[in-house]
């Protein structure tokens, strides 16, 4: 099954503190399926990939928790494993 549409992310909020979290939504994923979250640190670097599970109707939820982040600014992005669909990049800062 294929999604609808190319992956939508985006995340909220997009600023926070050392120690709040922020959450990942997204939409236009195939449901019921995997995709594979990309985090990349301020300095370019990338963190392992993690993998998240779809609903049912191709959602994603998923929250970060800035504990052991830097302060700085982030990009995330998520690839469909069954369409190969890559999202567009969101990013959120750490202060």
């Amino acid at each position: 099954m294929k999604p609808q549409s190319k992956p939508e992310i985006s995340i909220s909020p997009a600023r926070v503190k050392l120690f709040s979290p922020t959450y990942v939504m997204g939409t236009g994923f195939t449901p019921n399926h995997t995709a594979m979250s990309h985090l990349i640190r301020p300095d370019g670097s990338d963190y392992n990939p993690l993998r998240l599970r779809t609903t049912d109707r191709g959602e994603i939820s998923h929250k970060i928790d800035t504990t052991m982040l830097d302060k700085g600014t982030f990009q995330v992005w998520i690839e469909d494993e069954s369409s190969k669909a890559v999202s567009n990049r969101a990013s959120f800062t750490v202060e």
